[in-house]
Order: C-alpha cells, then sequence, then structure tokens
C-alpha cells in the first residue's frame, strides 16, 4: 500500500514552470475549445455534437487552469494528475465525436492537435505511455466500427501512430534531461546547504572561542591569582616563623602553601583540559550509547548508589571519549553532591522528529533558580568546601562538548528532590555519518 501510495505522489508531481505552462494552456483552451466548436458548427450544420459536452470541458478546463493560483502547494503534488485525467477525458471525447462525424477533416485536425498537445503537457512516462496506449486502441477501435474506406483508415492510423511515435521520443527526451537537471539541482542545493551549515557552525565556534577568551582572562584575572596571592602571604609567614624560631607554626605555614601551590595547579590543569583537550581534532565514529551508558554504570555502582537507565538508548555518530566524558561528568556529579541516603540517578532518552533529548535524573538537593547558568561557567562550585581536589570545570566542559556538536544542555531541579539534566542533540548533527558525506553530500540519514 506504501509504494503504491509513493507511486502515485510521483508521478503527479510536477514542478512549477510546468504548472505554470500548463495552466495558461488549459486557460487558452478553455474559450478556445468554445469558439472552435461554433465556428465548425457555421461550416458544417450537419454535425453531430454531445450535448452539453462543450460546455462542460470548457469549464472543466476553466477550474484546471485557474487551480494552481489558489492552491499552489496543492497543485506542486497533484497537478500531473489533474492535467492526464483533463486530457485523456478531453481526448477520447474527440476521438468519439469523430466517429460519430465520419472522421470528417476539420475534427480529425483538431483531435490529432490535442493529443500531440496531450503528450506534450503530461509530465510523467507512465501517464504518457497510459495516453498514448488507450487513444490509439480507441481510435482503431472507432475506425473499424465505421464504413470509412480502408484507405482512408490505414491512413488515419499510420498518421496518428507517427504523431504519438515523435511526440513520445520527444516528450521522453525532456523528461530525461528535466530528471538529470533535478538531480544536478538537489546536488547543488544540498552541498549550498552543508555548506551554510558549515558556515554556521564556524560562526558558533568563533563565538563560543571569543567567550572562551573572555572566560580566561577573567581566570586568570581572579582564580589563579587568589591562590598566588594567598601562596605569597603564606610564603612570608613561614619566613616570619623560621626568623623567629617558631618551627611548629612555620611547618603547619608550609602545609597551608603546599596546598595552595596544589590547588593552583589543579586550576592550570584544569585550564588546559577545557581549553585544549576538546579543542583537538575529534574523530566522529558510531557510538554505541546504550553499551557506553552499561559500562558506565557498572564502575559507578555502589551499595548507597542506584543508576537506571532507559531500556535502549540510540546510536549516534559523535566522538566517543566526548560523549563519555558528558555523561560521565553528570553522573558522577549526581552521585558526588547527592545528599541522600540512598542517590538514585536515571539516564534516559526521548526522541523527537528533528532530535534526541537526553536526560539524567538524580534525587540530589537540588540547585536552585539563580544558579542555573553559573554552574556552567568556569571554576564555578556551589559549595566551596565540599571538595578540594574538584577544579569546578566539569559542567563547563560537559556544556562545551554539547555546543561543539551544535547542541543544548538545560536542566530542570526542584531544590531538596532533585536535578534533570537535559542534553539536546539534533539528528541532522549526530546521525550523518562523516565519511559517507565526504563522498557523496546527499547522503543524510533520517
Amino acid at each position: 500500500m506504501g509504494r503504491r501510495t509513493k507511486f502515485f505522489e510521483k508521478i503527479g508531481r510536477a514542478e512549477w514552470f510546468e504548472i505554470r505552462s500548463s495552466c495558461l494552456i488549459l486557460l487558452m483552451v478553455a474559450p478556445g475549445l468554445y469558439i472552435y466548436s461554433i465556428l465548425i458548427g457555421a461550416f458544417d450544420p450537419n454535425r453531430v455534437e454531445i450535448t452539453g459536452a462543450r460546455e462542460l470541458f470548457a469549464m472543466l478546463f476553466l477550474v484546471g487552469g485557474l487551480m494552481p493560483f489558489f492552491k499552489r502547494e496543492w497543485a506542486k503534488d497533484h497537478y500531473g494528475h489533474v492535467i492526464f485525467f483533463l486530457m485523456m477525458a478531453f481526448g477520447h471525447y474527440l476521438i468519439h465525436t469523430c466517429y460519430l462525424n465520419q472522421y470528417g477533416l476539420h475534427y480529425l485536425l483538431g483531435t490529432y492537435v490535442v493529443l500531440f498537445g496531450g503528450i506534450l503537457l503530461l509530465t510523467d512516462r507512465f501517464y504518457i505511455l497510459a495516453f498514448v496506449t488507450t487513444s490509439l486502441l480507441h481510435m482503431a477501435l472507432a475506425i473499424y466500427m465505421t464504413d470509412v474506406g480502408i484507405m482512408e483508415k490505414s491512413s488515419i492510423i499510420m498518421s496518428l501512430s507517427t504523431i504519438f511515435f515523435f511526440s513520445f521520443i520527444i516528450q521522453n527526451g525532456f523528461l530525461k534531461y528535466k530528471k538529470k537537471l533535478k538531480i544536478e539541482n538537489y546536488g547543488l542545493e544540498e552541498k549550498v546547504r552543508l555548506r551554510t551549515k558549515d558556515l554556521e557552525m564556524r560562526a558558533k565556534e568563533l563565538s563560543l572561542k571569543n567567550r572562551e577568551l573572555e572566560e580566561f582572562a577573567y581566570v586568570v584575572s581572579h582564580d589563579l591569582k587568589r591562590p598566588l596571592r594567598n601562596a605569597h602571604s603564606l610564603a612570608k609567614w613561614v619566613e616570619d616563623d623560621i626568623q623567629m624560631k617558631q618551627y611548629q607554626s612555620g611547618f603547619d605555614n608550609l602545609a597551608l602553601l603546599k596546598e595552595q601551590i596544589s590547588q593552583m595547579d589543579l586550576l592550570i590543569s584544569g585550564i588546559l583540559d577545557y581549553s585544549l583537550g576538546i579543542d583537538k581534532q575529534s574523530s566522529k565514529t558510531l557510538v554505541n550509547v546504550d553499551d557506553m551508558v552499561e559500562k558506565l554504570i557498572s564502575t559507578n555502582t555502589y551499595d548507597n548508589v542506584l543508576i537506571q537507565k532507559d531500556i535502549c538508548l540510540p546510536k549516534l555518530f559523535m566522538d566517543k571519549a566526548q560523549l563519555l566524558q558528558v555523561f560521565q561528568n553528570l553522573v558522577q556529579n549526581a552521585i558526588k553532591y547527592n545528599d541522600k541516603e540512598q542517590a538514585f540517578v536515571y539516564i534516559g532518552c526521548s526522541e523527537y522528529k528533528d532530535r534526541f533529548q537526553f536526560y539524567v535524573r538524580d534525587n540530589g538537593p537540588g540547585i536552585a533558580k539563580e544558579h542555573h547558568e553559573r554552574i556552567f561557567k568556569l571554576f564555578q562550585r556551589l559549595q566551596e568546601t565540599s571538595d578540594k581536589n574538584s577544579s569546578g570545570i566539569g559542567l563547563a566542559v560537559v556544556k562545551k562538548i554539547i555546543d561543539k556538536n551544535g547542541g543544548e544542555i538545560s536542566l530542570k531541579s526542584k531544590m531538596g528532590t532533585g536535578t534533570t539534566f537535559y542534553i539536546t542533540l539534533y539528528k541532522e548533527d549526530v546521525l550523518t555519518c562523516p565519511v559517507a558525506v565526504q563522498q557523496n553530500p546527499s547522503i543524510v540519514y533520517s
């Protein structure tokens, strides 16, 4: 049933320039048919006509010609059907009229013109073959049933066959050329789309770089200076303790000095990981997120920690190390800062038409709304004394990875109940095989 529907959609589709040409012709045929019928009546008072037929067809052609101006989008998908059924009905009406009038020359010439023009108006080979075959069979059967001489019968069939043969060759060549142009245009459109997307991504990366430079300047001027100033003060205290022979106080201050130096080393390492680790050339591969999360769960599950996930998570084209870093940071944060006796973390994914939305939900203390933006900045920790070995770059790294892959990260939280982090990745970015696109830009997975 699906194949049949697609077939009829294909043969009914037409380009706008074809629709525009066809509707203008129909609008000219509508009054022309009526006038031509009146002229024939003036020269041949004994003609035989089907009562009301010319008025009906004139009206049908008028409606068919005006239709695209009122339903443009509908016409793109269905106008091929309209043209076919109009020309098929009108062509067979003329063949029958020729039969009723014993194939008079004025009727025969008009029929030839319409049949030839009908083929040129059709936009699909299937409809052309159907139109030609049925018209030729109808004409042959009608001639066989008349008293016209054998020479006249042969001449009519031969001339009609010749018209059909040459018009079919002409239209078939046009349709092949149109199909070739359509494929080339699609390729160009796809290349332009990919190039535009690449430029948008580069502009976004440049914007991110500028923002990171601002953050880096802030870090250097504030976060790095603070332990450096503390170290300088502690060194002076140690010097004073030695001069005053207060060795125990000196040892205590020396321990504090080493702690400040370790903190400074942690900050510098964090900056290097943030600035260099993600910016290096990444390699996109097909990542089985389900398997990756399963392994992550097995290495982070303890007696007081329960981690669960959806039954099946999707496969994505991404840098596996970076994607693992995203989930690892979110899961470990959910465990580290959990204030419940039993920590619970759930990893899931919702699929939409154009995107995947992963989520990591915990039952922790929650995050106040005023901190929702702050937590994604460098070295920003809500609990300053909770972990001295934490650099405060985890969520900043997560955001940077997601931004670099064209996605978005957000959160919803309720104080005392828990927090849910949402990671949105667009299918156009993560379901496209980089190698396939490089070889053939028109290949995009959906």
